[in-house]
Parts: structure tokens; C-alpha cells; sequence
């Protein structure tokens, strides 16, 4: 009885307090209409056409709220005659010229590095408002990118922040010399102040040969004379003293009140009308981040931010998608956001440690016990969550740590979240076409074309209903390890095809201690992969029409090239390998996999098939029709077999 009347009295003090909070908060939210029609005048069903808005939104925040106790260098940014620190941050929203038609969602993108833009044409007929807000500060503003304008840290004398900084350049090239930006300006230029080494892989011994040289062009800028005896895959480590750090983590905040601004006020404190103020206001709220992004939003939930400043929920949905197990390099001293850690690049940044899941546990590793939802459980405020990857975040972002412990065990998730693999897909999919747009560029196999968009667009509609209308999304579809679904990359059973490499070489992780420039390694977690048929196809999650009738075999995994690093993995490449056409083909090369010809005796029943597998989809809210027809569609038109 206690607890609840504690409870009671602190939602009526917030509620008293509310609207001198949210007014102090977001200072201006200025938006002009800039293009109406948008989208060159399309028309979407019955929503009709769409115009865009853009602005910048300025907003304070209290460095003495608790909320912000955790943004790092917040004591050390500028301040305003009321004692709050200022930032302003790009606003884009795409929303019907007929607002009557508005499904009163908020459909916000997290931007990747400044991305704009709207969404799929089949979120767009179905009504929503889709909105973008700068959050990362270390981008250069340009008149289509979508970005946040942060302070600098600094003394309070005045003078510039300077600390240790860590830049990995990867050139992928055979010039003999080459240059790179710095992300933050040198605090001197005298070479004595930085190291450079040069390591053939992650693991490899760093080393400084004496052919290697650098020099800096100006305080952003080095120019690296590289040595004799690495190839175009070479990693390059430059430590370095830099200064003026940006107060990155309020990045974060700025997102949060520019949400909590659309879904809470009619107007800003200037009088400015809310954008989305149309007979009321949002009714649903869901936020989605892809890669990058959906790394921001994960890091977003664990810092707190889902919690504004008066206590209230920001997104009631979030959906990370092909993010991993990852979070970000945003709220740290020199932090760098655009990092991405994958197997042969960027370990030693932060934003790859514990926690890795929604579960809250221990860490028989580190020690630490904790989770994604435990600020907003503490908040009240957690979402409703739709995690969704591709094939490629089981080998590069160690995704089997979503539903596994750190010893590689079972774990149960909480009853707001589920989970989705898309199977078989590279990092962000593919076009969904075959190998006449697919290139090898330095990676050892043709890319991998196979879509992974057409289910996160259904997926981000499951997670709507999920939210406005409380309609339950489809029941999680992921490898674990009770389901058999999860193995170590040495039992994958890969077929031994001709050409083709299977080095089972995945993304490791490592405890870090960075406390130290490069970190110090500690203990290895376990990471999973994921168990495949005959052809090397993935056969759990969520399994596209085109990979359950396949044409060859889809991979998450891709190997570098002579030259580049060679069998280190690919970035997030995946690897196509086409079927042989015919048995005597095949029998030719020694291919183990069925032709083409023993799979399908028709194109007819080429296409029956992918078309039973995409009702299936639609039938399980998985794959939507528009989406299923295209792909039945493609298939009927490809030339993947020859009529007989």
C-alpha cells in the first residue's frame, strides 16, 4: 500500500509539473512545408499524396535532471542564462495533404548516418506520418541530410578538451599512399603525439615497420605512405591526441523531446503549431532504426531515453532491425557513431559489450548483471519490441547473444518483444533479383541478392497493429538453441561446392577493457551461427519465397579475396552460388547440390512453388500481398529454367 500510494503522489507531481517541463524543454520546433505534393506527386491508394516538412527543432535540457546524469562531457558544454545546455537538430516529416486521411500513426526512422526520406510504398498507403530528427553530431549539415547540432565540450577556462583518440582505416585499395579524415581535429600537429601501426587482420600483431610513414595534411587530415609486404586489407591503427569533443550523447535527448513534442503538445513555447496537431494527436507511436540506426535505438532504450522529462513513454514501439547484438559508440568522450563492428573491422570501439539482450542477466564474464529494459522498467516506460536481423547478423553481429546467454545457453525473452531472422540474407538484403545485378567487387563470391525489406515492411506494420490496436504480431521466428536452430560455426554442415570457400569464420567477441587505447582483450563469449540444409540455405526463421524455392544457395557470409585480406569475412556481404542447370553439369564440377533441372521439371513448377511459399508468408502476417505478388511475379518472368 505504501509503494502505490508513492506511486500516486509522484504522478500527480509530474502531472502538476508537466507543462512548465515540456515548454522549458523544447525552446522551438519551427517547421515550413517544402514540398507539396512530394514524392513526385504520386498518389498512395486511398491516403492520396504526401507532402514534406522540414525544419530544425531547438531545444535545452537540465544538466542537473537525473535523466541526464549519464551524457558524458554534459558538464563540460556551454551553458545558457537559465544554466540548461542548447541543441537544435533537423526536422523532416512526411505527412497526407489530406490530413483526414492520417492513420493518426507516427512512423518515425531513426536516420543512418543523415539519411532522408520517407518509407515503402506500402507504409506510405497506409496513412502514416513519417518523421526523421538529427541525432548524430559528427555529421557536416547539408541542405538534404538530417542531422544534430551539438556543443563542444571544453574547460571551463575556455580551453579545448584534448584526450586520447582512436581511428582504423581499412583503405581496400593498392595505392602506395592514401588519406583519411579524422573525426576530431588533432590537438597538435606534431607526429611525436600519435602512433601508427599496421596489423594484415583483427588478431594479427600490430606492427610499424620501417617503411611505414604518415604526416598529417592539416589537424583533420593524414596522409598514410603505406608499407611493402600488406595487401588492400590491411588494418591501419592511428592513435592520436584530439580535441574538442562533441557532447554526442545529448544527440539522444534531442531525438526524445523532438518524439515527446509530436505525441504530447498542440505547440512549442513561440507558438509554433505541432505539425501533427490535426483533431488530436498521435495516437501510436513506433520507431524503427536499420543497421546503424537500429543500433541508436537500442542504445536509445538502454540509456533511459525512452523516459522524456515528465516521465512519460516516448515510443510505445521500437523496431531494431539488422542491428545484432550491438548498441552504438555515441555517448562516450571522441565518440564516433558511424563505427560498425564486424569480424575483420572496428573492435576496439565500445558498443559491442554486455548487455546484449531485452532479458536482464548475469554476465558470468564480466560480472555485471543487467539488460536492455531496465531503465525503462524502472520507468515504467519500456516498449513494445520487434527485433528483427538478417542472416549476415548471426556471422558479423553475433546476433545469437538476442536469445542466448553469454555461454551460448537458452534464454526465454520478455513478453513485449519478439524476435525475427530473416534467413539467409546479407546485411540489409538484397535487390531480389539474380545474378546478372550481382558483383564480387573484392569479396571471393557473387554478392547476395536475396530481399530482406519486404519482411521488415510487414514486421513494422505487425509492430503497429501490435501497439494501436493491441493485435498480437506473429509468434517469434528465430534459430535458438532449443529449437536446434543454433550451432557452433565448426558444425555447420556446409556443402563442399566446387570454388567455395567455407572457412566458418564468424565475428568473435571478447571481453574489453577500455580503459586502456586499444582496449585489453579479455574472455571470449560464445557466438552461434546458424544450421543449414543440404545447399548451404539456412533452414530456420523467417525463410523468403525465393530462398524456400532457391535458385542457389543464399548466404550470410561472404570471404575477402586474394589481395584483400584473403578468407577474412566480407564486410556484410553474403555469398550467392548458383544451382547447376543440369544433373550432367553438375555431376561435371562435382557440385553435391540438385540442378535446377532435378528440382523443378517445369518453370511452371518453379514459380507454383515460390508462389506456395509466399501465400504462406502472407497467410502467417509475415510477407504482405503487394509484396508476395511482385515476388511471384519475378519468378514467372526469370529465366531460371528452361521450359520443357
Amino acid at each position: 500500500m505504501a509503494r502505490f500510494t508513492s506511486e500516486l503522489v509522484a504522478a500527480i507531481a509530474i502531472t502538476l509539473l508537466l507543462p512548465a517541463a515540456v515548454h522549458a524543454q523544447i525552446t522551438r520546433f519551427d517547421l515550413n512545408v517544402v514540398e507539396s505534393p512530394a514524392l513526385d506527386g504520386q498518389r498512395f491508394g486511398d491516403v492520396g499524396r504526401y507532402e514534406r516538412l522540414r525544419g530544425i527543432v531547438e531545444g535545452s535540457v537540465d544538466p542537473s535532471d537525473p535523466r541526464h546524469a549519464d551524457i558524458v562531457n554534459l558538464d563540460r558544454a556551454p551553458r545558457n542564462h537559465a544554466g540548461r545546455v542548447e541543441y537544435r537538430a533537423t526536422v523532416e516529416i512526411y505527412r497526407p495533404v489530406d490530413m483526414s486521411q492520417w492513420n493518426r500513426g507516427l512512423y518515425h526512422t531513426v536516420s543512418n548516418r543523415g539519411g532522408a526520406g520517407a518509407a515503402e510504398r506500402a507504409l506510405l498507403e497506409h496513412g502514416f506520418a513519417f518523421v526523421r530528427v538529427g541525432w548524430q553530431g559528427d555529421l557536416i549539415p547539408n541542405d538534404t541530410n538530417i542531422v544534430a547540432y551539438l556543443p563542444v565540450a571544453q574547460h571551463a577556462d575556455g580551453s579545448p578538451v584534448v584526450g586520447p583518440a582512436l581511428e582504423e582505416f581499412i583503405f581496400n585499395n593498392a595505392e602506395p599512399r592514401s588519406r583519411r579524415t579524422l573525426t576530431y581535429p588533432a590537438a597538435s600537429l606534431d607526429a611525436a603525439g600519435a602512433m601508427l601501426s599496421v596489423r594484415t587482420t583483427q588478431g594479427g600483431t600490430r606492427k610499424a615497420p620501417a617503411d611505414l610513414s604518415w604526416h598529417y595534411v592539416s589537424e583533420r587530415e593524414v596522409e598514410i605512405a603505406k608499407p611493402a609486404g600488406f595487401d588492400g586489407g590491411a588494418i591501419y591503427e592511428f592513435i592520436y591526441q584530439a580535441k574538442n569533443p562533441i557532447v554526442l550523447g545529448l544527440g539522444f535527448a534531442a531525438m526524445r523531446d523532438a518524439i515527446s513534442f509530436l505525441r504530447y503538445q498542440e505547440s512549442d513555447g513561440s507558438g509554433h503549431a505541432n505539425p501533427l496537431a490535426y483533431e488530436g494527436l498521435p495516437d501510436a507511436v513506433t520507431s524503427i532504426g536499420i543497421s546503424q540506426s537500429g543500433r541508436m535505438i537500442r542504445d536509445f532504450l538502454y540509456q533511459g531515453f525512452n523516459e522524456d522529462v515528465s516521465g512519460r513513454i516516448v515510443f510505445d514501439g521500437i523496431h531494431p532491425n539488422i542491428a545484432g547484438s550491438r548498441k552504438t559508440f555515441t555517448n562516450y568522450q571522441f565518440g564516433q557513431p558511424g563505427r560498425w563492428q564486424k569480424q575483420h573491422e572496428d573492435h576496439n570501439y565500445p558498443g559491442d559489450q554486455f548487455p546484449f539482450t531485452y532479458t536482464t542477466l548475469t554476465d558470468p564474464i564480466s560480472g555485471r548483471t543487467d539488460g536492455l529494459q531496465e531503465r525503462c522498467t524502472a520507468s515504467n516506460t519500456c516498449p513494445k519490441i520487434i527485433h528483427s536481423d538478417g542472416e549476415a547478423e548471426l556471422w558479423q553481429a553475433r546476433s545469437s547473444l538476442i536469445v542466448t546467454d553469454p555461454r551460448g545457453g537458452h534464454i526465454d525473452l520478455p513478453d513485449n518483444v519478439r524476435v525475427y531472422l530473416i534467413a539467409g540474407t546479407q546485411h540489409g538484403g538484397g535487390p531480389g533479383v539474380h545474378v546478372a545485378t550481382t558483383r564480387r567487387g573484392f569479396c571471393q563470391n557473387l554478392g547476395n541478392p536475396l530481399n530482406l525489406g519486404q519482411t521488415r515492411v510487414a514486421l513494422s506494420l505487425a509492430l503497429h497493429d501490435w501497439v494501436a490496436k493491441d493485435i498480437a504480431p506473429p509468434p517469434s521466428r528465430f534459430p535458438t538453441v532449443a529449437n536446434g536452430g543454433l550451432v557452433t560455426a565448426s558444425a555447420v554442415a556446409f556443402p563442399k561446392i566446387p570454388g567455395v570457400t567455407y572457412s566458418g569464420s564468424y565475428n568473435p567477441l571478447h571481453l574489453h577493457d577500455h580503459r586502456s587505447m586499444p582496449p585489453m582483450q579479455g574472455a571470449a563469449y560464445t557466438v552461434l551461427v546458424a544450421r543449414t540444409d543440404v545447399d548451404g540455405n539456412m533452414t530456420d526463421g523467417v525463410r523468403h519465397p525465393t530462398l524456400a524455392a532457391p535458385i542457389g544457395t543464399h548466404t550470410g557470409w561472404n570471404l575477402r579475396r586474394k589481395g584483400f585480406a584473403e578468407d577474412q569475412q566480407c564486410a556484410g556481404t553474403g555469398s550467392f552460388i548458383p544451382f547447376a542447370s543440369t544433373q550432367t553439369e553438375r555431376q561435371g564440377t562435382g557440385d553435391p547440390r540438385r540442378s535446377l533441372d532435378e528440382r523443378y521439371p517445369t518453370h511452371a513448377a518453379y514459380v507454383k512453388a515460390v508462389s506456395d511459399a509466399a501465400d504462406v508468408l502472407v497467410a502467417d502476417r509475415l510477407l504482405l500481398q503487394i509484396d508476395a505478388d511482385a515476388i511471384v511475379k519475378q519468378a514467372s518472368s526469370s529465366r531460371t529454367k528452361t521450359e520443357n
